[in-house]
């Protein structure tokens, strides 16, 4: 879905609306670089759970766990907190592009099987030998027989 118009509120209403595989692609969030290196990705959809380093703006230097992500691509990290002058204490949002994931969210030890096959499918596609799996093996035994 593409925003045609210039004007902020529909811009804004645009991106409210969006459904949610629409708003994963803009959810996503630069990998630090050793798990640049090792996945082979630059980018992944941000998730609740996921470590991340604040790299930009007023809160940088902070490192934790995302606690929640709005619809309006915001998220809430776990040890930026801050206080009011009333003695309250608040989660600031920070938008996702000011954020570098340094760790995945892990379920026992093992990473989600959704992103763990996002990851495979992703990282393949640039390598010389991937294969794309829209081929089927009768297709990939004719090309290697000619």
């Amino acid at each position: 879905m593409k925003i045609k118009s210039r004007k902020p509120n529909k811009q804004r209403k645009a991106l409210f609306n969006y459904k949610n595989h629409q708003r994963s692609k803009l959810l996503s969030c630069r990998l630090a670089d050793f798990l640049s290196d090792e996945y082979g990705l630059k980018r992944i959809p941000l998730r609740v759970g996921d470590s991340v380093k604040i790299c930009k703006g007023e809160y940088t230097d902070f490192e934790g766990e995302v606690l929640e992500i709005n619809k309006n691509l915001r998220v809430k990290v776990k040890e930026a907190v801050f206080e009011k002058t009333d003695g309250t204490q608040f989660h600031p949002t920070i938008h996702v592009s000011n954020l570098i994931i340094t760790k995945f969210k892990r379920i026992a030890k093992k990473m989600d099987g959704w992103r763990a096959s996002m990851i495979e499918r992703k990282a393949g596609y640039w390598d010389e030998d991937y294969i794309a799996p829209k081929k089927t093996k009768q297709k990939l035994e004719e090309e290697e027989e000619e």
